[in-house]
């Protein structure tokens, strides 16, 4: 299939307008001539509907389209306190005229009681997203069951009180892993190739953070269905082993989700699983706590190109890229995208978060 068969498989689909697209894609001039390989970047985190916005955005287009078409009133998604997704999806609602609830933990121990709105959660604030908070252990509340089976259960309350006053609620999973929302990326895929194409540029290599596991799917099945050479490496941000929660088989599944839902062939698991690699050496010490190799992605970024990643997720995958060329796993020359999926606003919380970038 080649590209504008791509995209009338996806415009089939049920979709309500929130971002901006195609979102820019351009050089990093300063930074190629520093190491010798051809830096692009794919800017998701411009794509709206406010300036603080991320990949999630065009999941919720999908999710919220079918949503809409459904009878939906109300929203409810969940994650971490400083989450980049439940910002994106409540921002999304109020653009599509929904009522977004956000559920919300927070590792008590390593960040404290909140004292005061920062970051993302000063946005949620000042959108009037009703948002309830629950205290874990560890950094995000996956990392242990009876943490998942809090939030569940909370959430799954608040669904029942809303139905029993007549409302339709949808549920979305942390980081908007929801089905309907998949196939979004494969639009980012495409958008890559044309805007690469224009430039005269033919991609070796796209890189970007990997979490919830929401972008690669898409556009690993884009790139299946066109049959492009490029290559994905992922950087992870949380455990990527099989047998967890998030894990190289999940994404063969979605892959799998999303090739159905476009009509394409669908083929061995063991096809898929070769286009995937994943990187997990630049988690740090946890989610949600700096590393000194995000730290540092961080400040060379800004300090080679005025661009800013985040803390949580962006940076930890650009210092996996920058790791990547110095250490000869990409040949000079290569040209290289780097999908920016956001998580510029968490450069805004506590220091146990964002660590020192002004050394």
């Amino acid at each position: 299939m080649d590209l504008l068969g791509l995209d009338t498989a996806i415009g089939k689909l049920p979709r309500q307008s929130v971002g901006f697209y195609p979102t820019p894609f351009h050089a990093l001039r300063n930074l190629s001539a520093a190491y010798g390989v051809n830096f692009f970047l794919k800017r998701e985190d411009l794509a709206g509907p406010g300036t603080i916005s991320g990949s999630k955005t065009r999941l919720s287009e999908f999710i919220l389209g079918k949503a809409v078409e459904d009878g939906v009133t109300h929203v409810i998604t969940q994650g971490v306190y400083l989450t980049n997704s439940g910002l994106q999806f409540a921002a999304a609602c109020r653009v599509a005229g929904l009522t977004p609830i956000l559920y919300l933990t927070r590792d008590t121990t390593r960040h404290g009681e909140i004292g005061e709105y920062r970051g993302n959660l000063l946005l949620n604030k000042t959108m009037g997203v009703e948002t309830h908070f629950l205290a874990t252990d560890g950094g995000a509340y996956w990392d242990a069951e009876e943490d998942q089976a809090r939030v569940l259960e909370a959430m799954q309350a608040r669904q029942a009180e809303l139905e029993a006053a007549g409302h339709r609620v949808l549920v979305v999973p942390t980081g908007g892993a929801h089905a309907d929302g998949f196939v979004a990326h494969a639009l980012t895929f495409k958008e890559m190739l044309e805007q690469s194409d224009a430039l005269g540029v033919s991609l070796d290599l796209i890189y970007h953070t990997i979490g919830t596991g929401t972008s690669l799917p898409g556009m690993l099945a884009a790139k299946l269905m066109t049959g492009h050479p490029v290559r994905f490496r992922s950087i992870a941000i949380c455990a990527y082993d099989e047998g967890g929660w998030m894990s190289p088989s999940v994404i063969v599944e979605r892959v799998k989700e999303v090739l159905g839902t476009l009509g394409a062939d669908v083929p061995a698991d063991e096809v898929i699983r070769a286009e995937i690699e994943v990187d997990q050496r630049f988690i740090g010490e946890d989610y949600a706590v700096p590393s000194a190799e995000s730290i540092a992605a961080i400040r060379e970024l800004a300090r080679h190109e005025g661009v800013f990643v985040g803390p949580v997720y962006t940076g930890k995958g650009f210092a996996g890229l920058l790791d990547h060329v110095r250490t000869g796993r990409i040949e000079p020359g290569s040209n290289i995208a780097f999908l920016h999926t956001g998580d510029t606003g968490n450069l805004f919380e506590i220091p146990a978060v964002v660590g020192d970038v002004t050394s």
